[in-house]
């Protein structure tokens, strides 16, 4: 499915992939990356690229209630992996005007969205899941993991179909690489 399909069909799929190519254009474009902001942003980015494969691959949107996978240690591992992805791009980016940007991000990521999301989540995912859900949500948090995964946690293992075809990842960790990579290009330096 092409873009302009998208913003047809999906248009909350297609803002969310949109403000991420405009967010990291821009810092790709302000960031002045040197040596050590690529050796300390780079691993960031990465561990926030792998928590979301990870989640995507055990998501089952609205079919079975997510428990497995990074599900047992915190519910909701593709925000953390979110934050991990902002960091990284930040510190990656190295420049007063991304730090202030990533401040914004940061605001409205904690203030506005996160809050919004959640109350919009709990409810849809207590009509789905009921009791299940409740019980879940009371022992697990959200961004905070648990050091011992969730004792009812699903045996249910990671999905490329999940991945790829369901919950299309690949789209949003094909355009982080690619920002990543004309950040370090841009640098036009390495790491050591």
């Amino acid at each position: 499915m092409g873009l302009i399909d998208k913003l047809r069909t999906r248009p909350a799929e297609a803002a969310k992939v949109l403000a991420v190519v405009l967010f990291g254009g821009l810092f790709a474009w302000l960031g002045t990356p040197e040596g050590w902001s690529i050796a300390v942003g780079t691993p960031l980015i990465a561990v926030g690229m792998l928590i979301r494969a990870w989640a995507a691959g055990h998501l089952r949107r609205n079919q079975q209630l997510a428990t497995s996978g990074p599900y047992a240690y915190l519910r909701d591992p593709l925000y953390l992996g979110r934050l991990f992805l902002l960091v990284g791009l930040a510190i990656l980016a190295n420049n007063s005007y991304t730090y202030a940007l990533f401040g914004v991000a940061m605001a409205i990521f904690f203030a506005n969205y996160m809050p919004r999301k959640l109350r919009k989540e709990t409810k849809r995912l207590e009509g789905y899941f009921g009791q299940d859900y409740v019980e879940y949500r009371t022992q697990v948090r959200s961004l905070i993991p648990r050091l011992s995964p969730y004792p009812k946690r699903s045996k249910l293992r990671w999905s490329f179909a999940a991945f790829w075809s369901e919950n299309r990842e690949q789209w949003l960790l094909l355009a982080v690489a690619l920002i990543v990579a004309a950040m370090i290009l841009k640098g036009d330096c390495t790491p050591f």
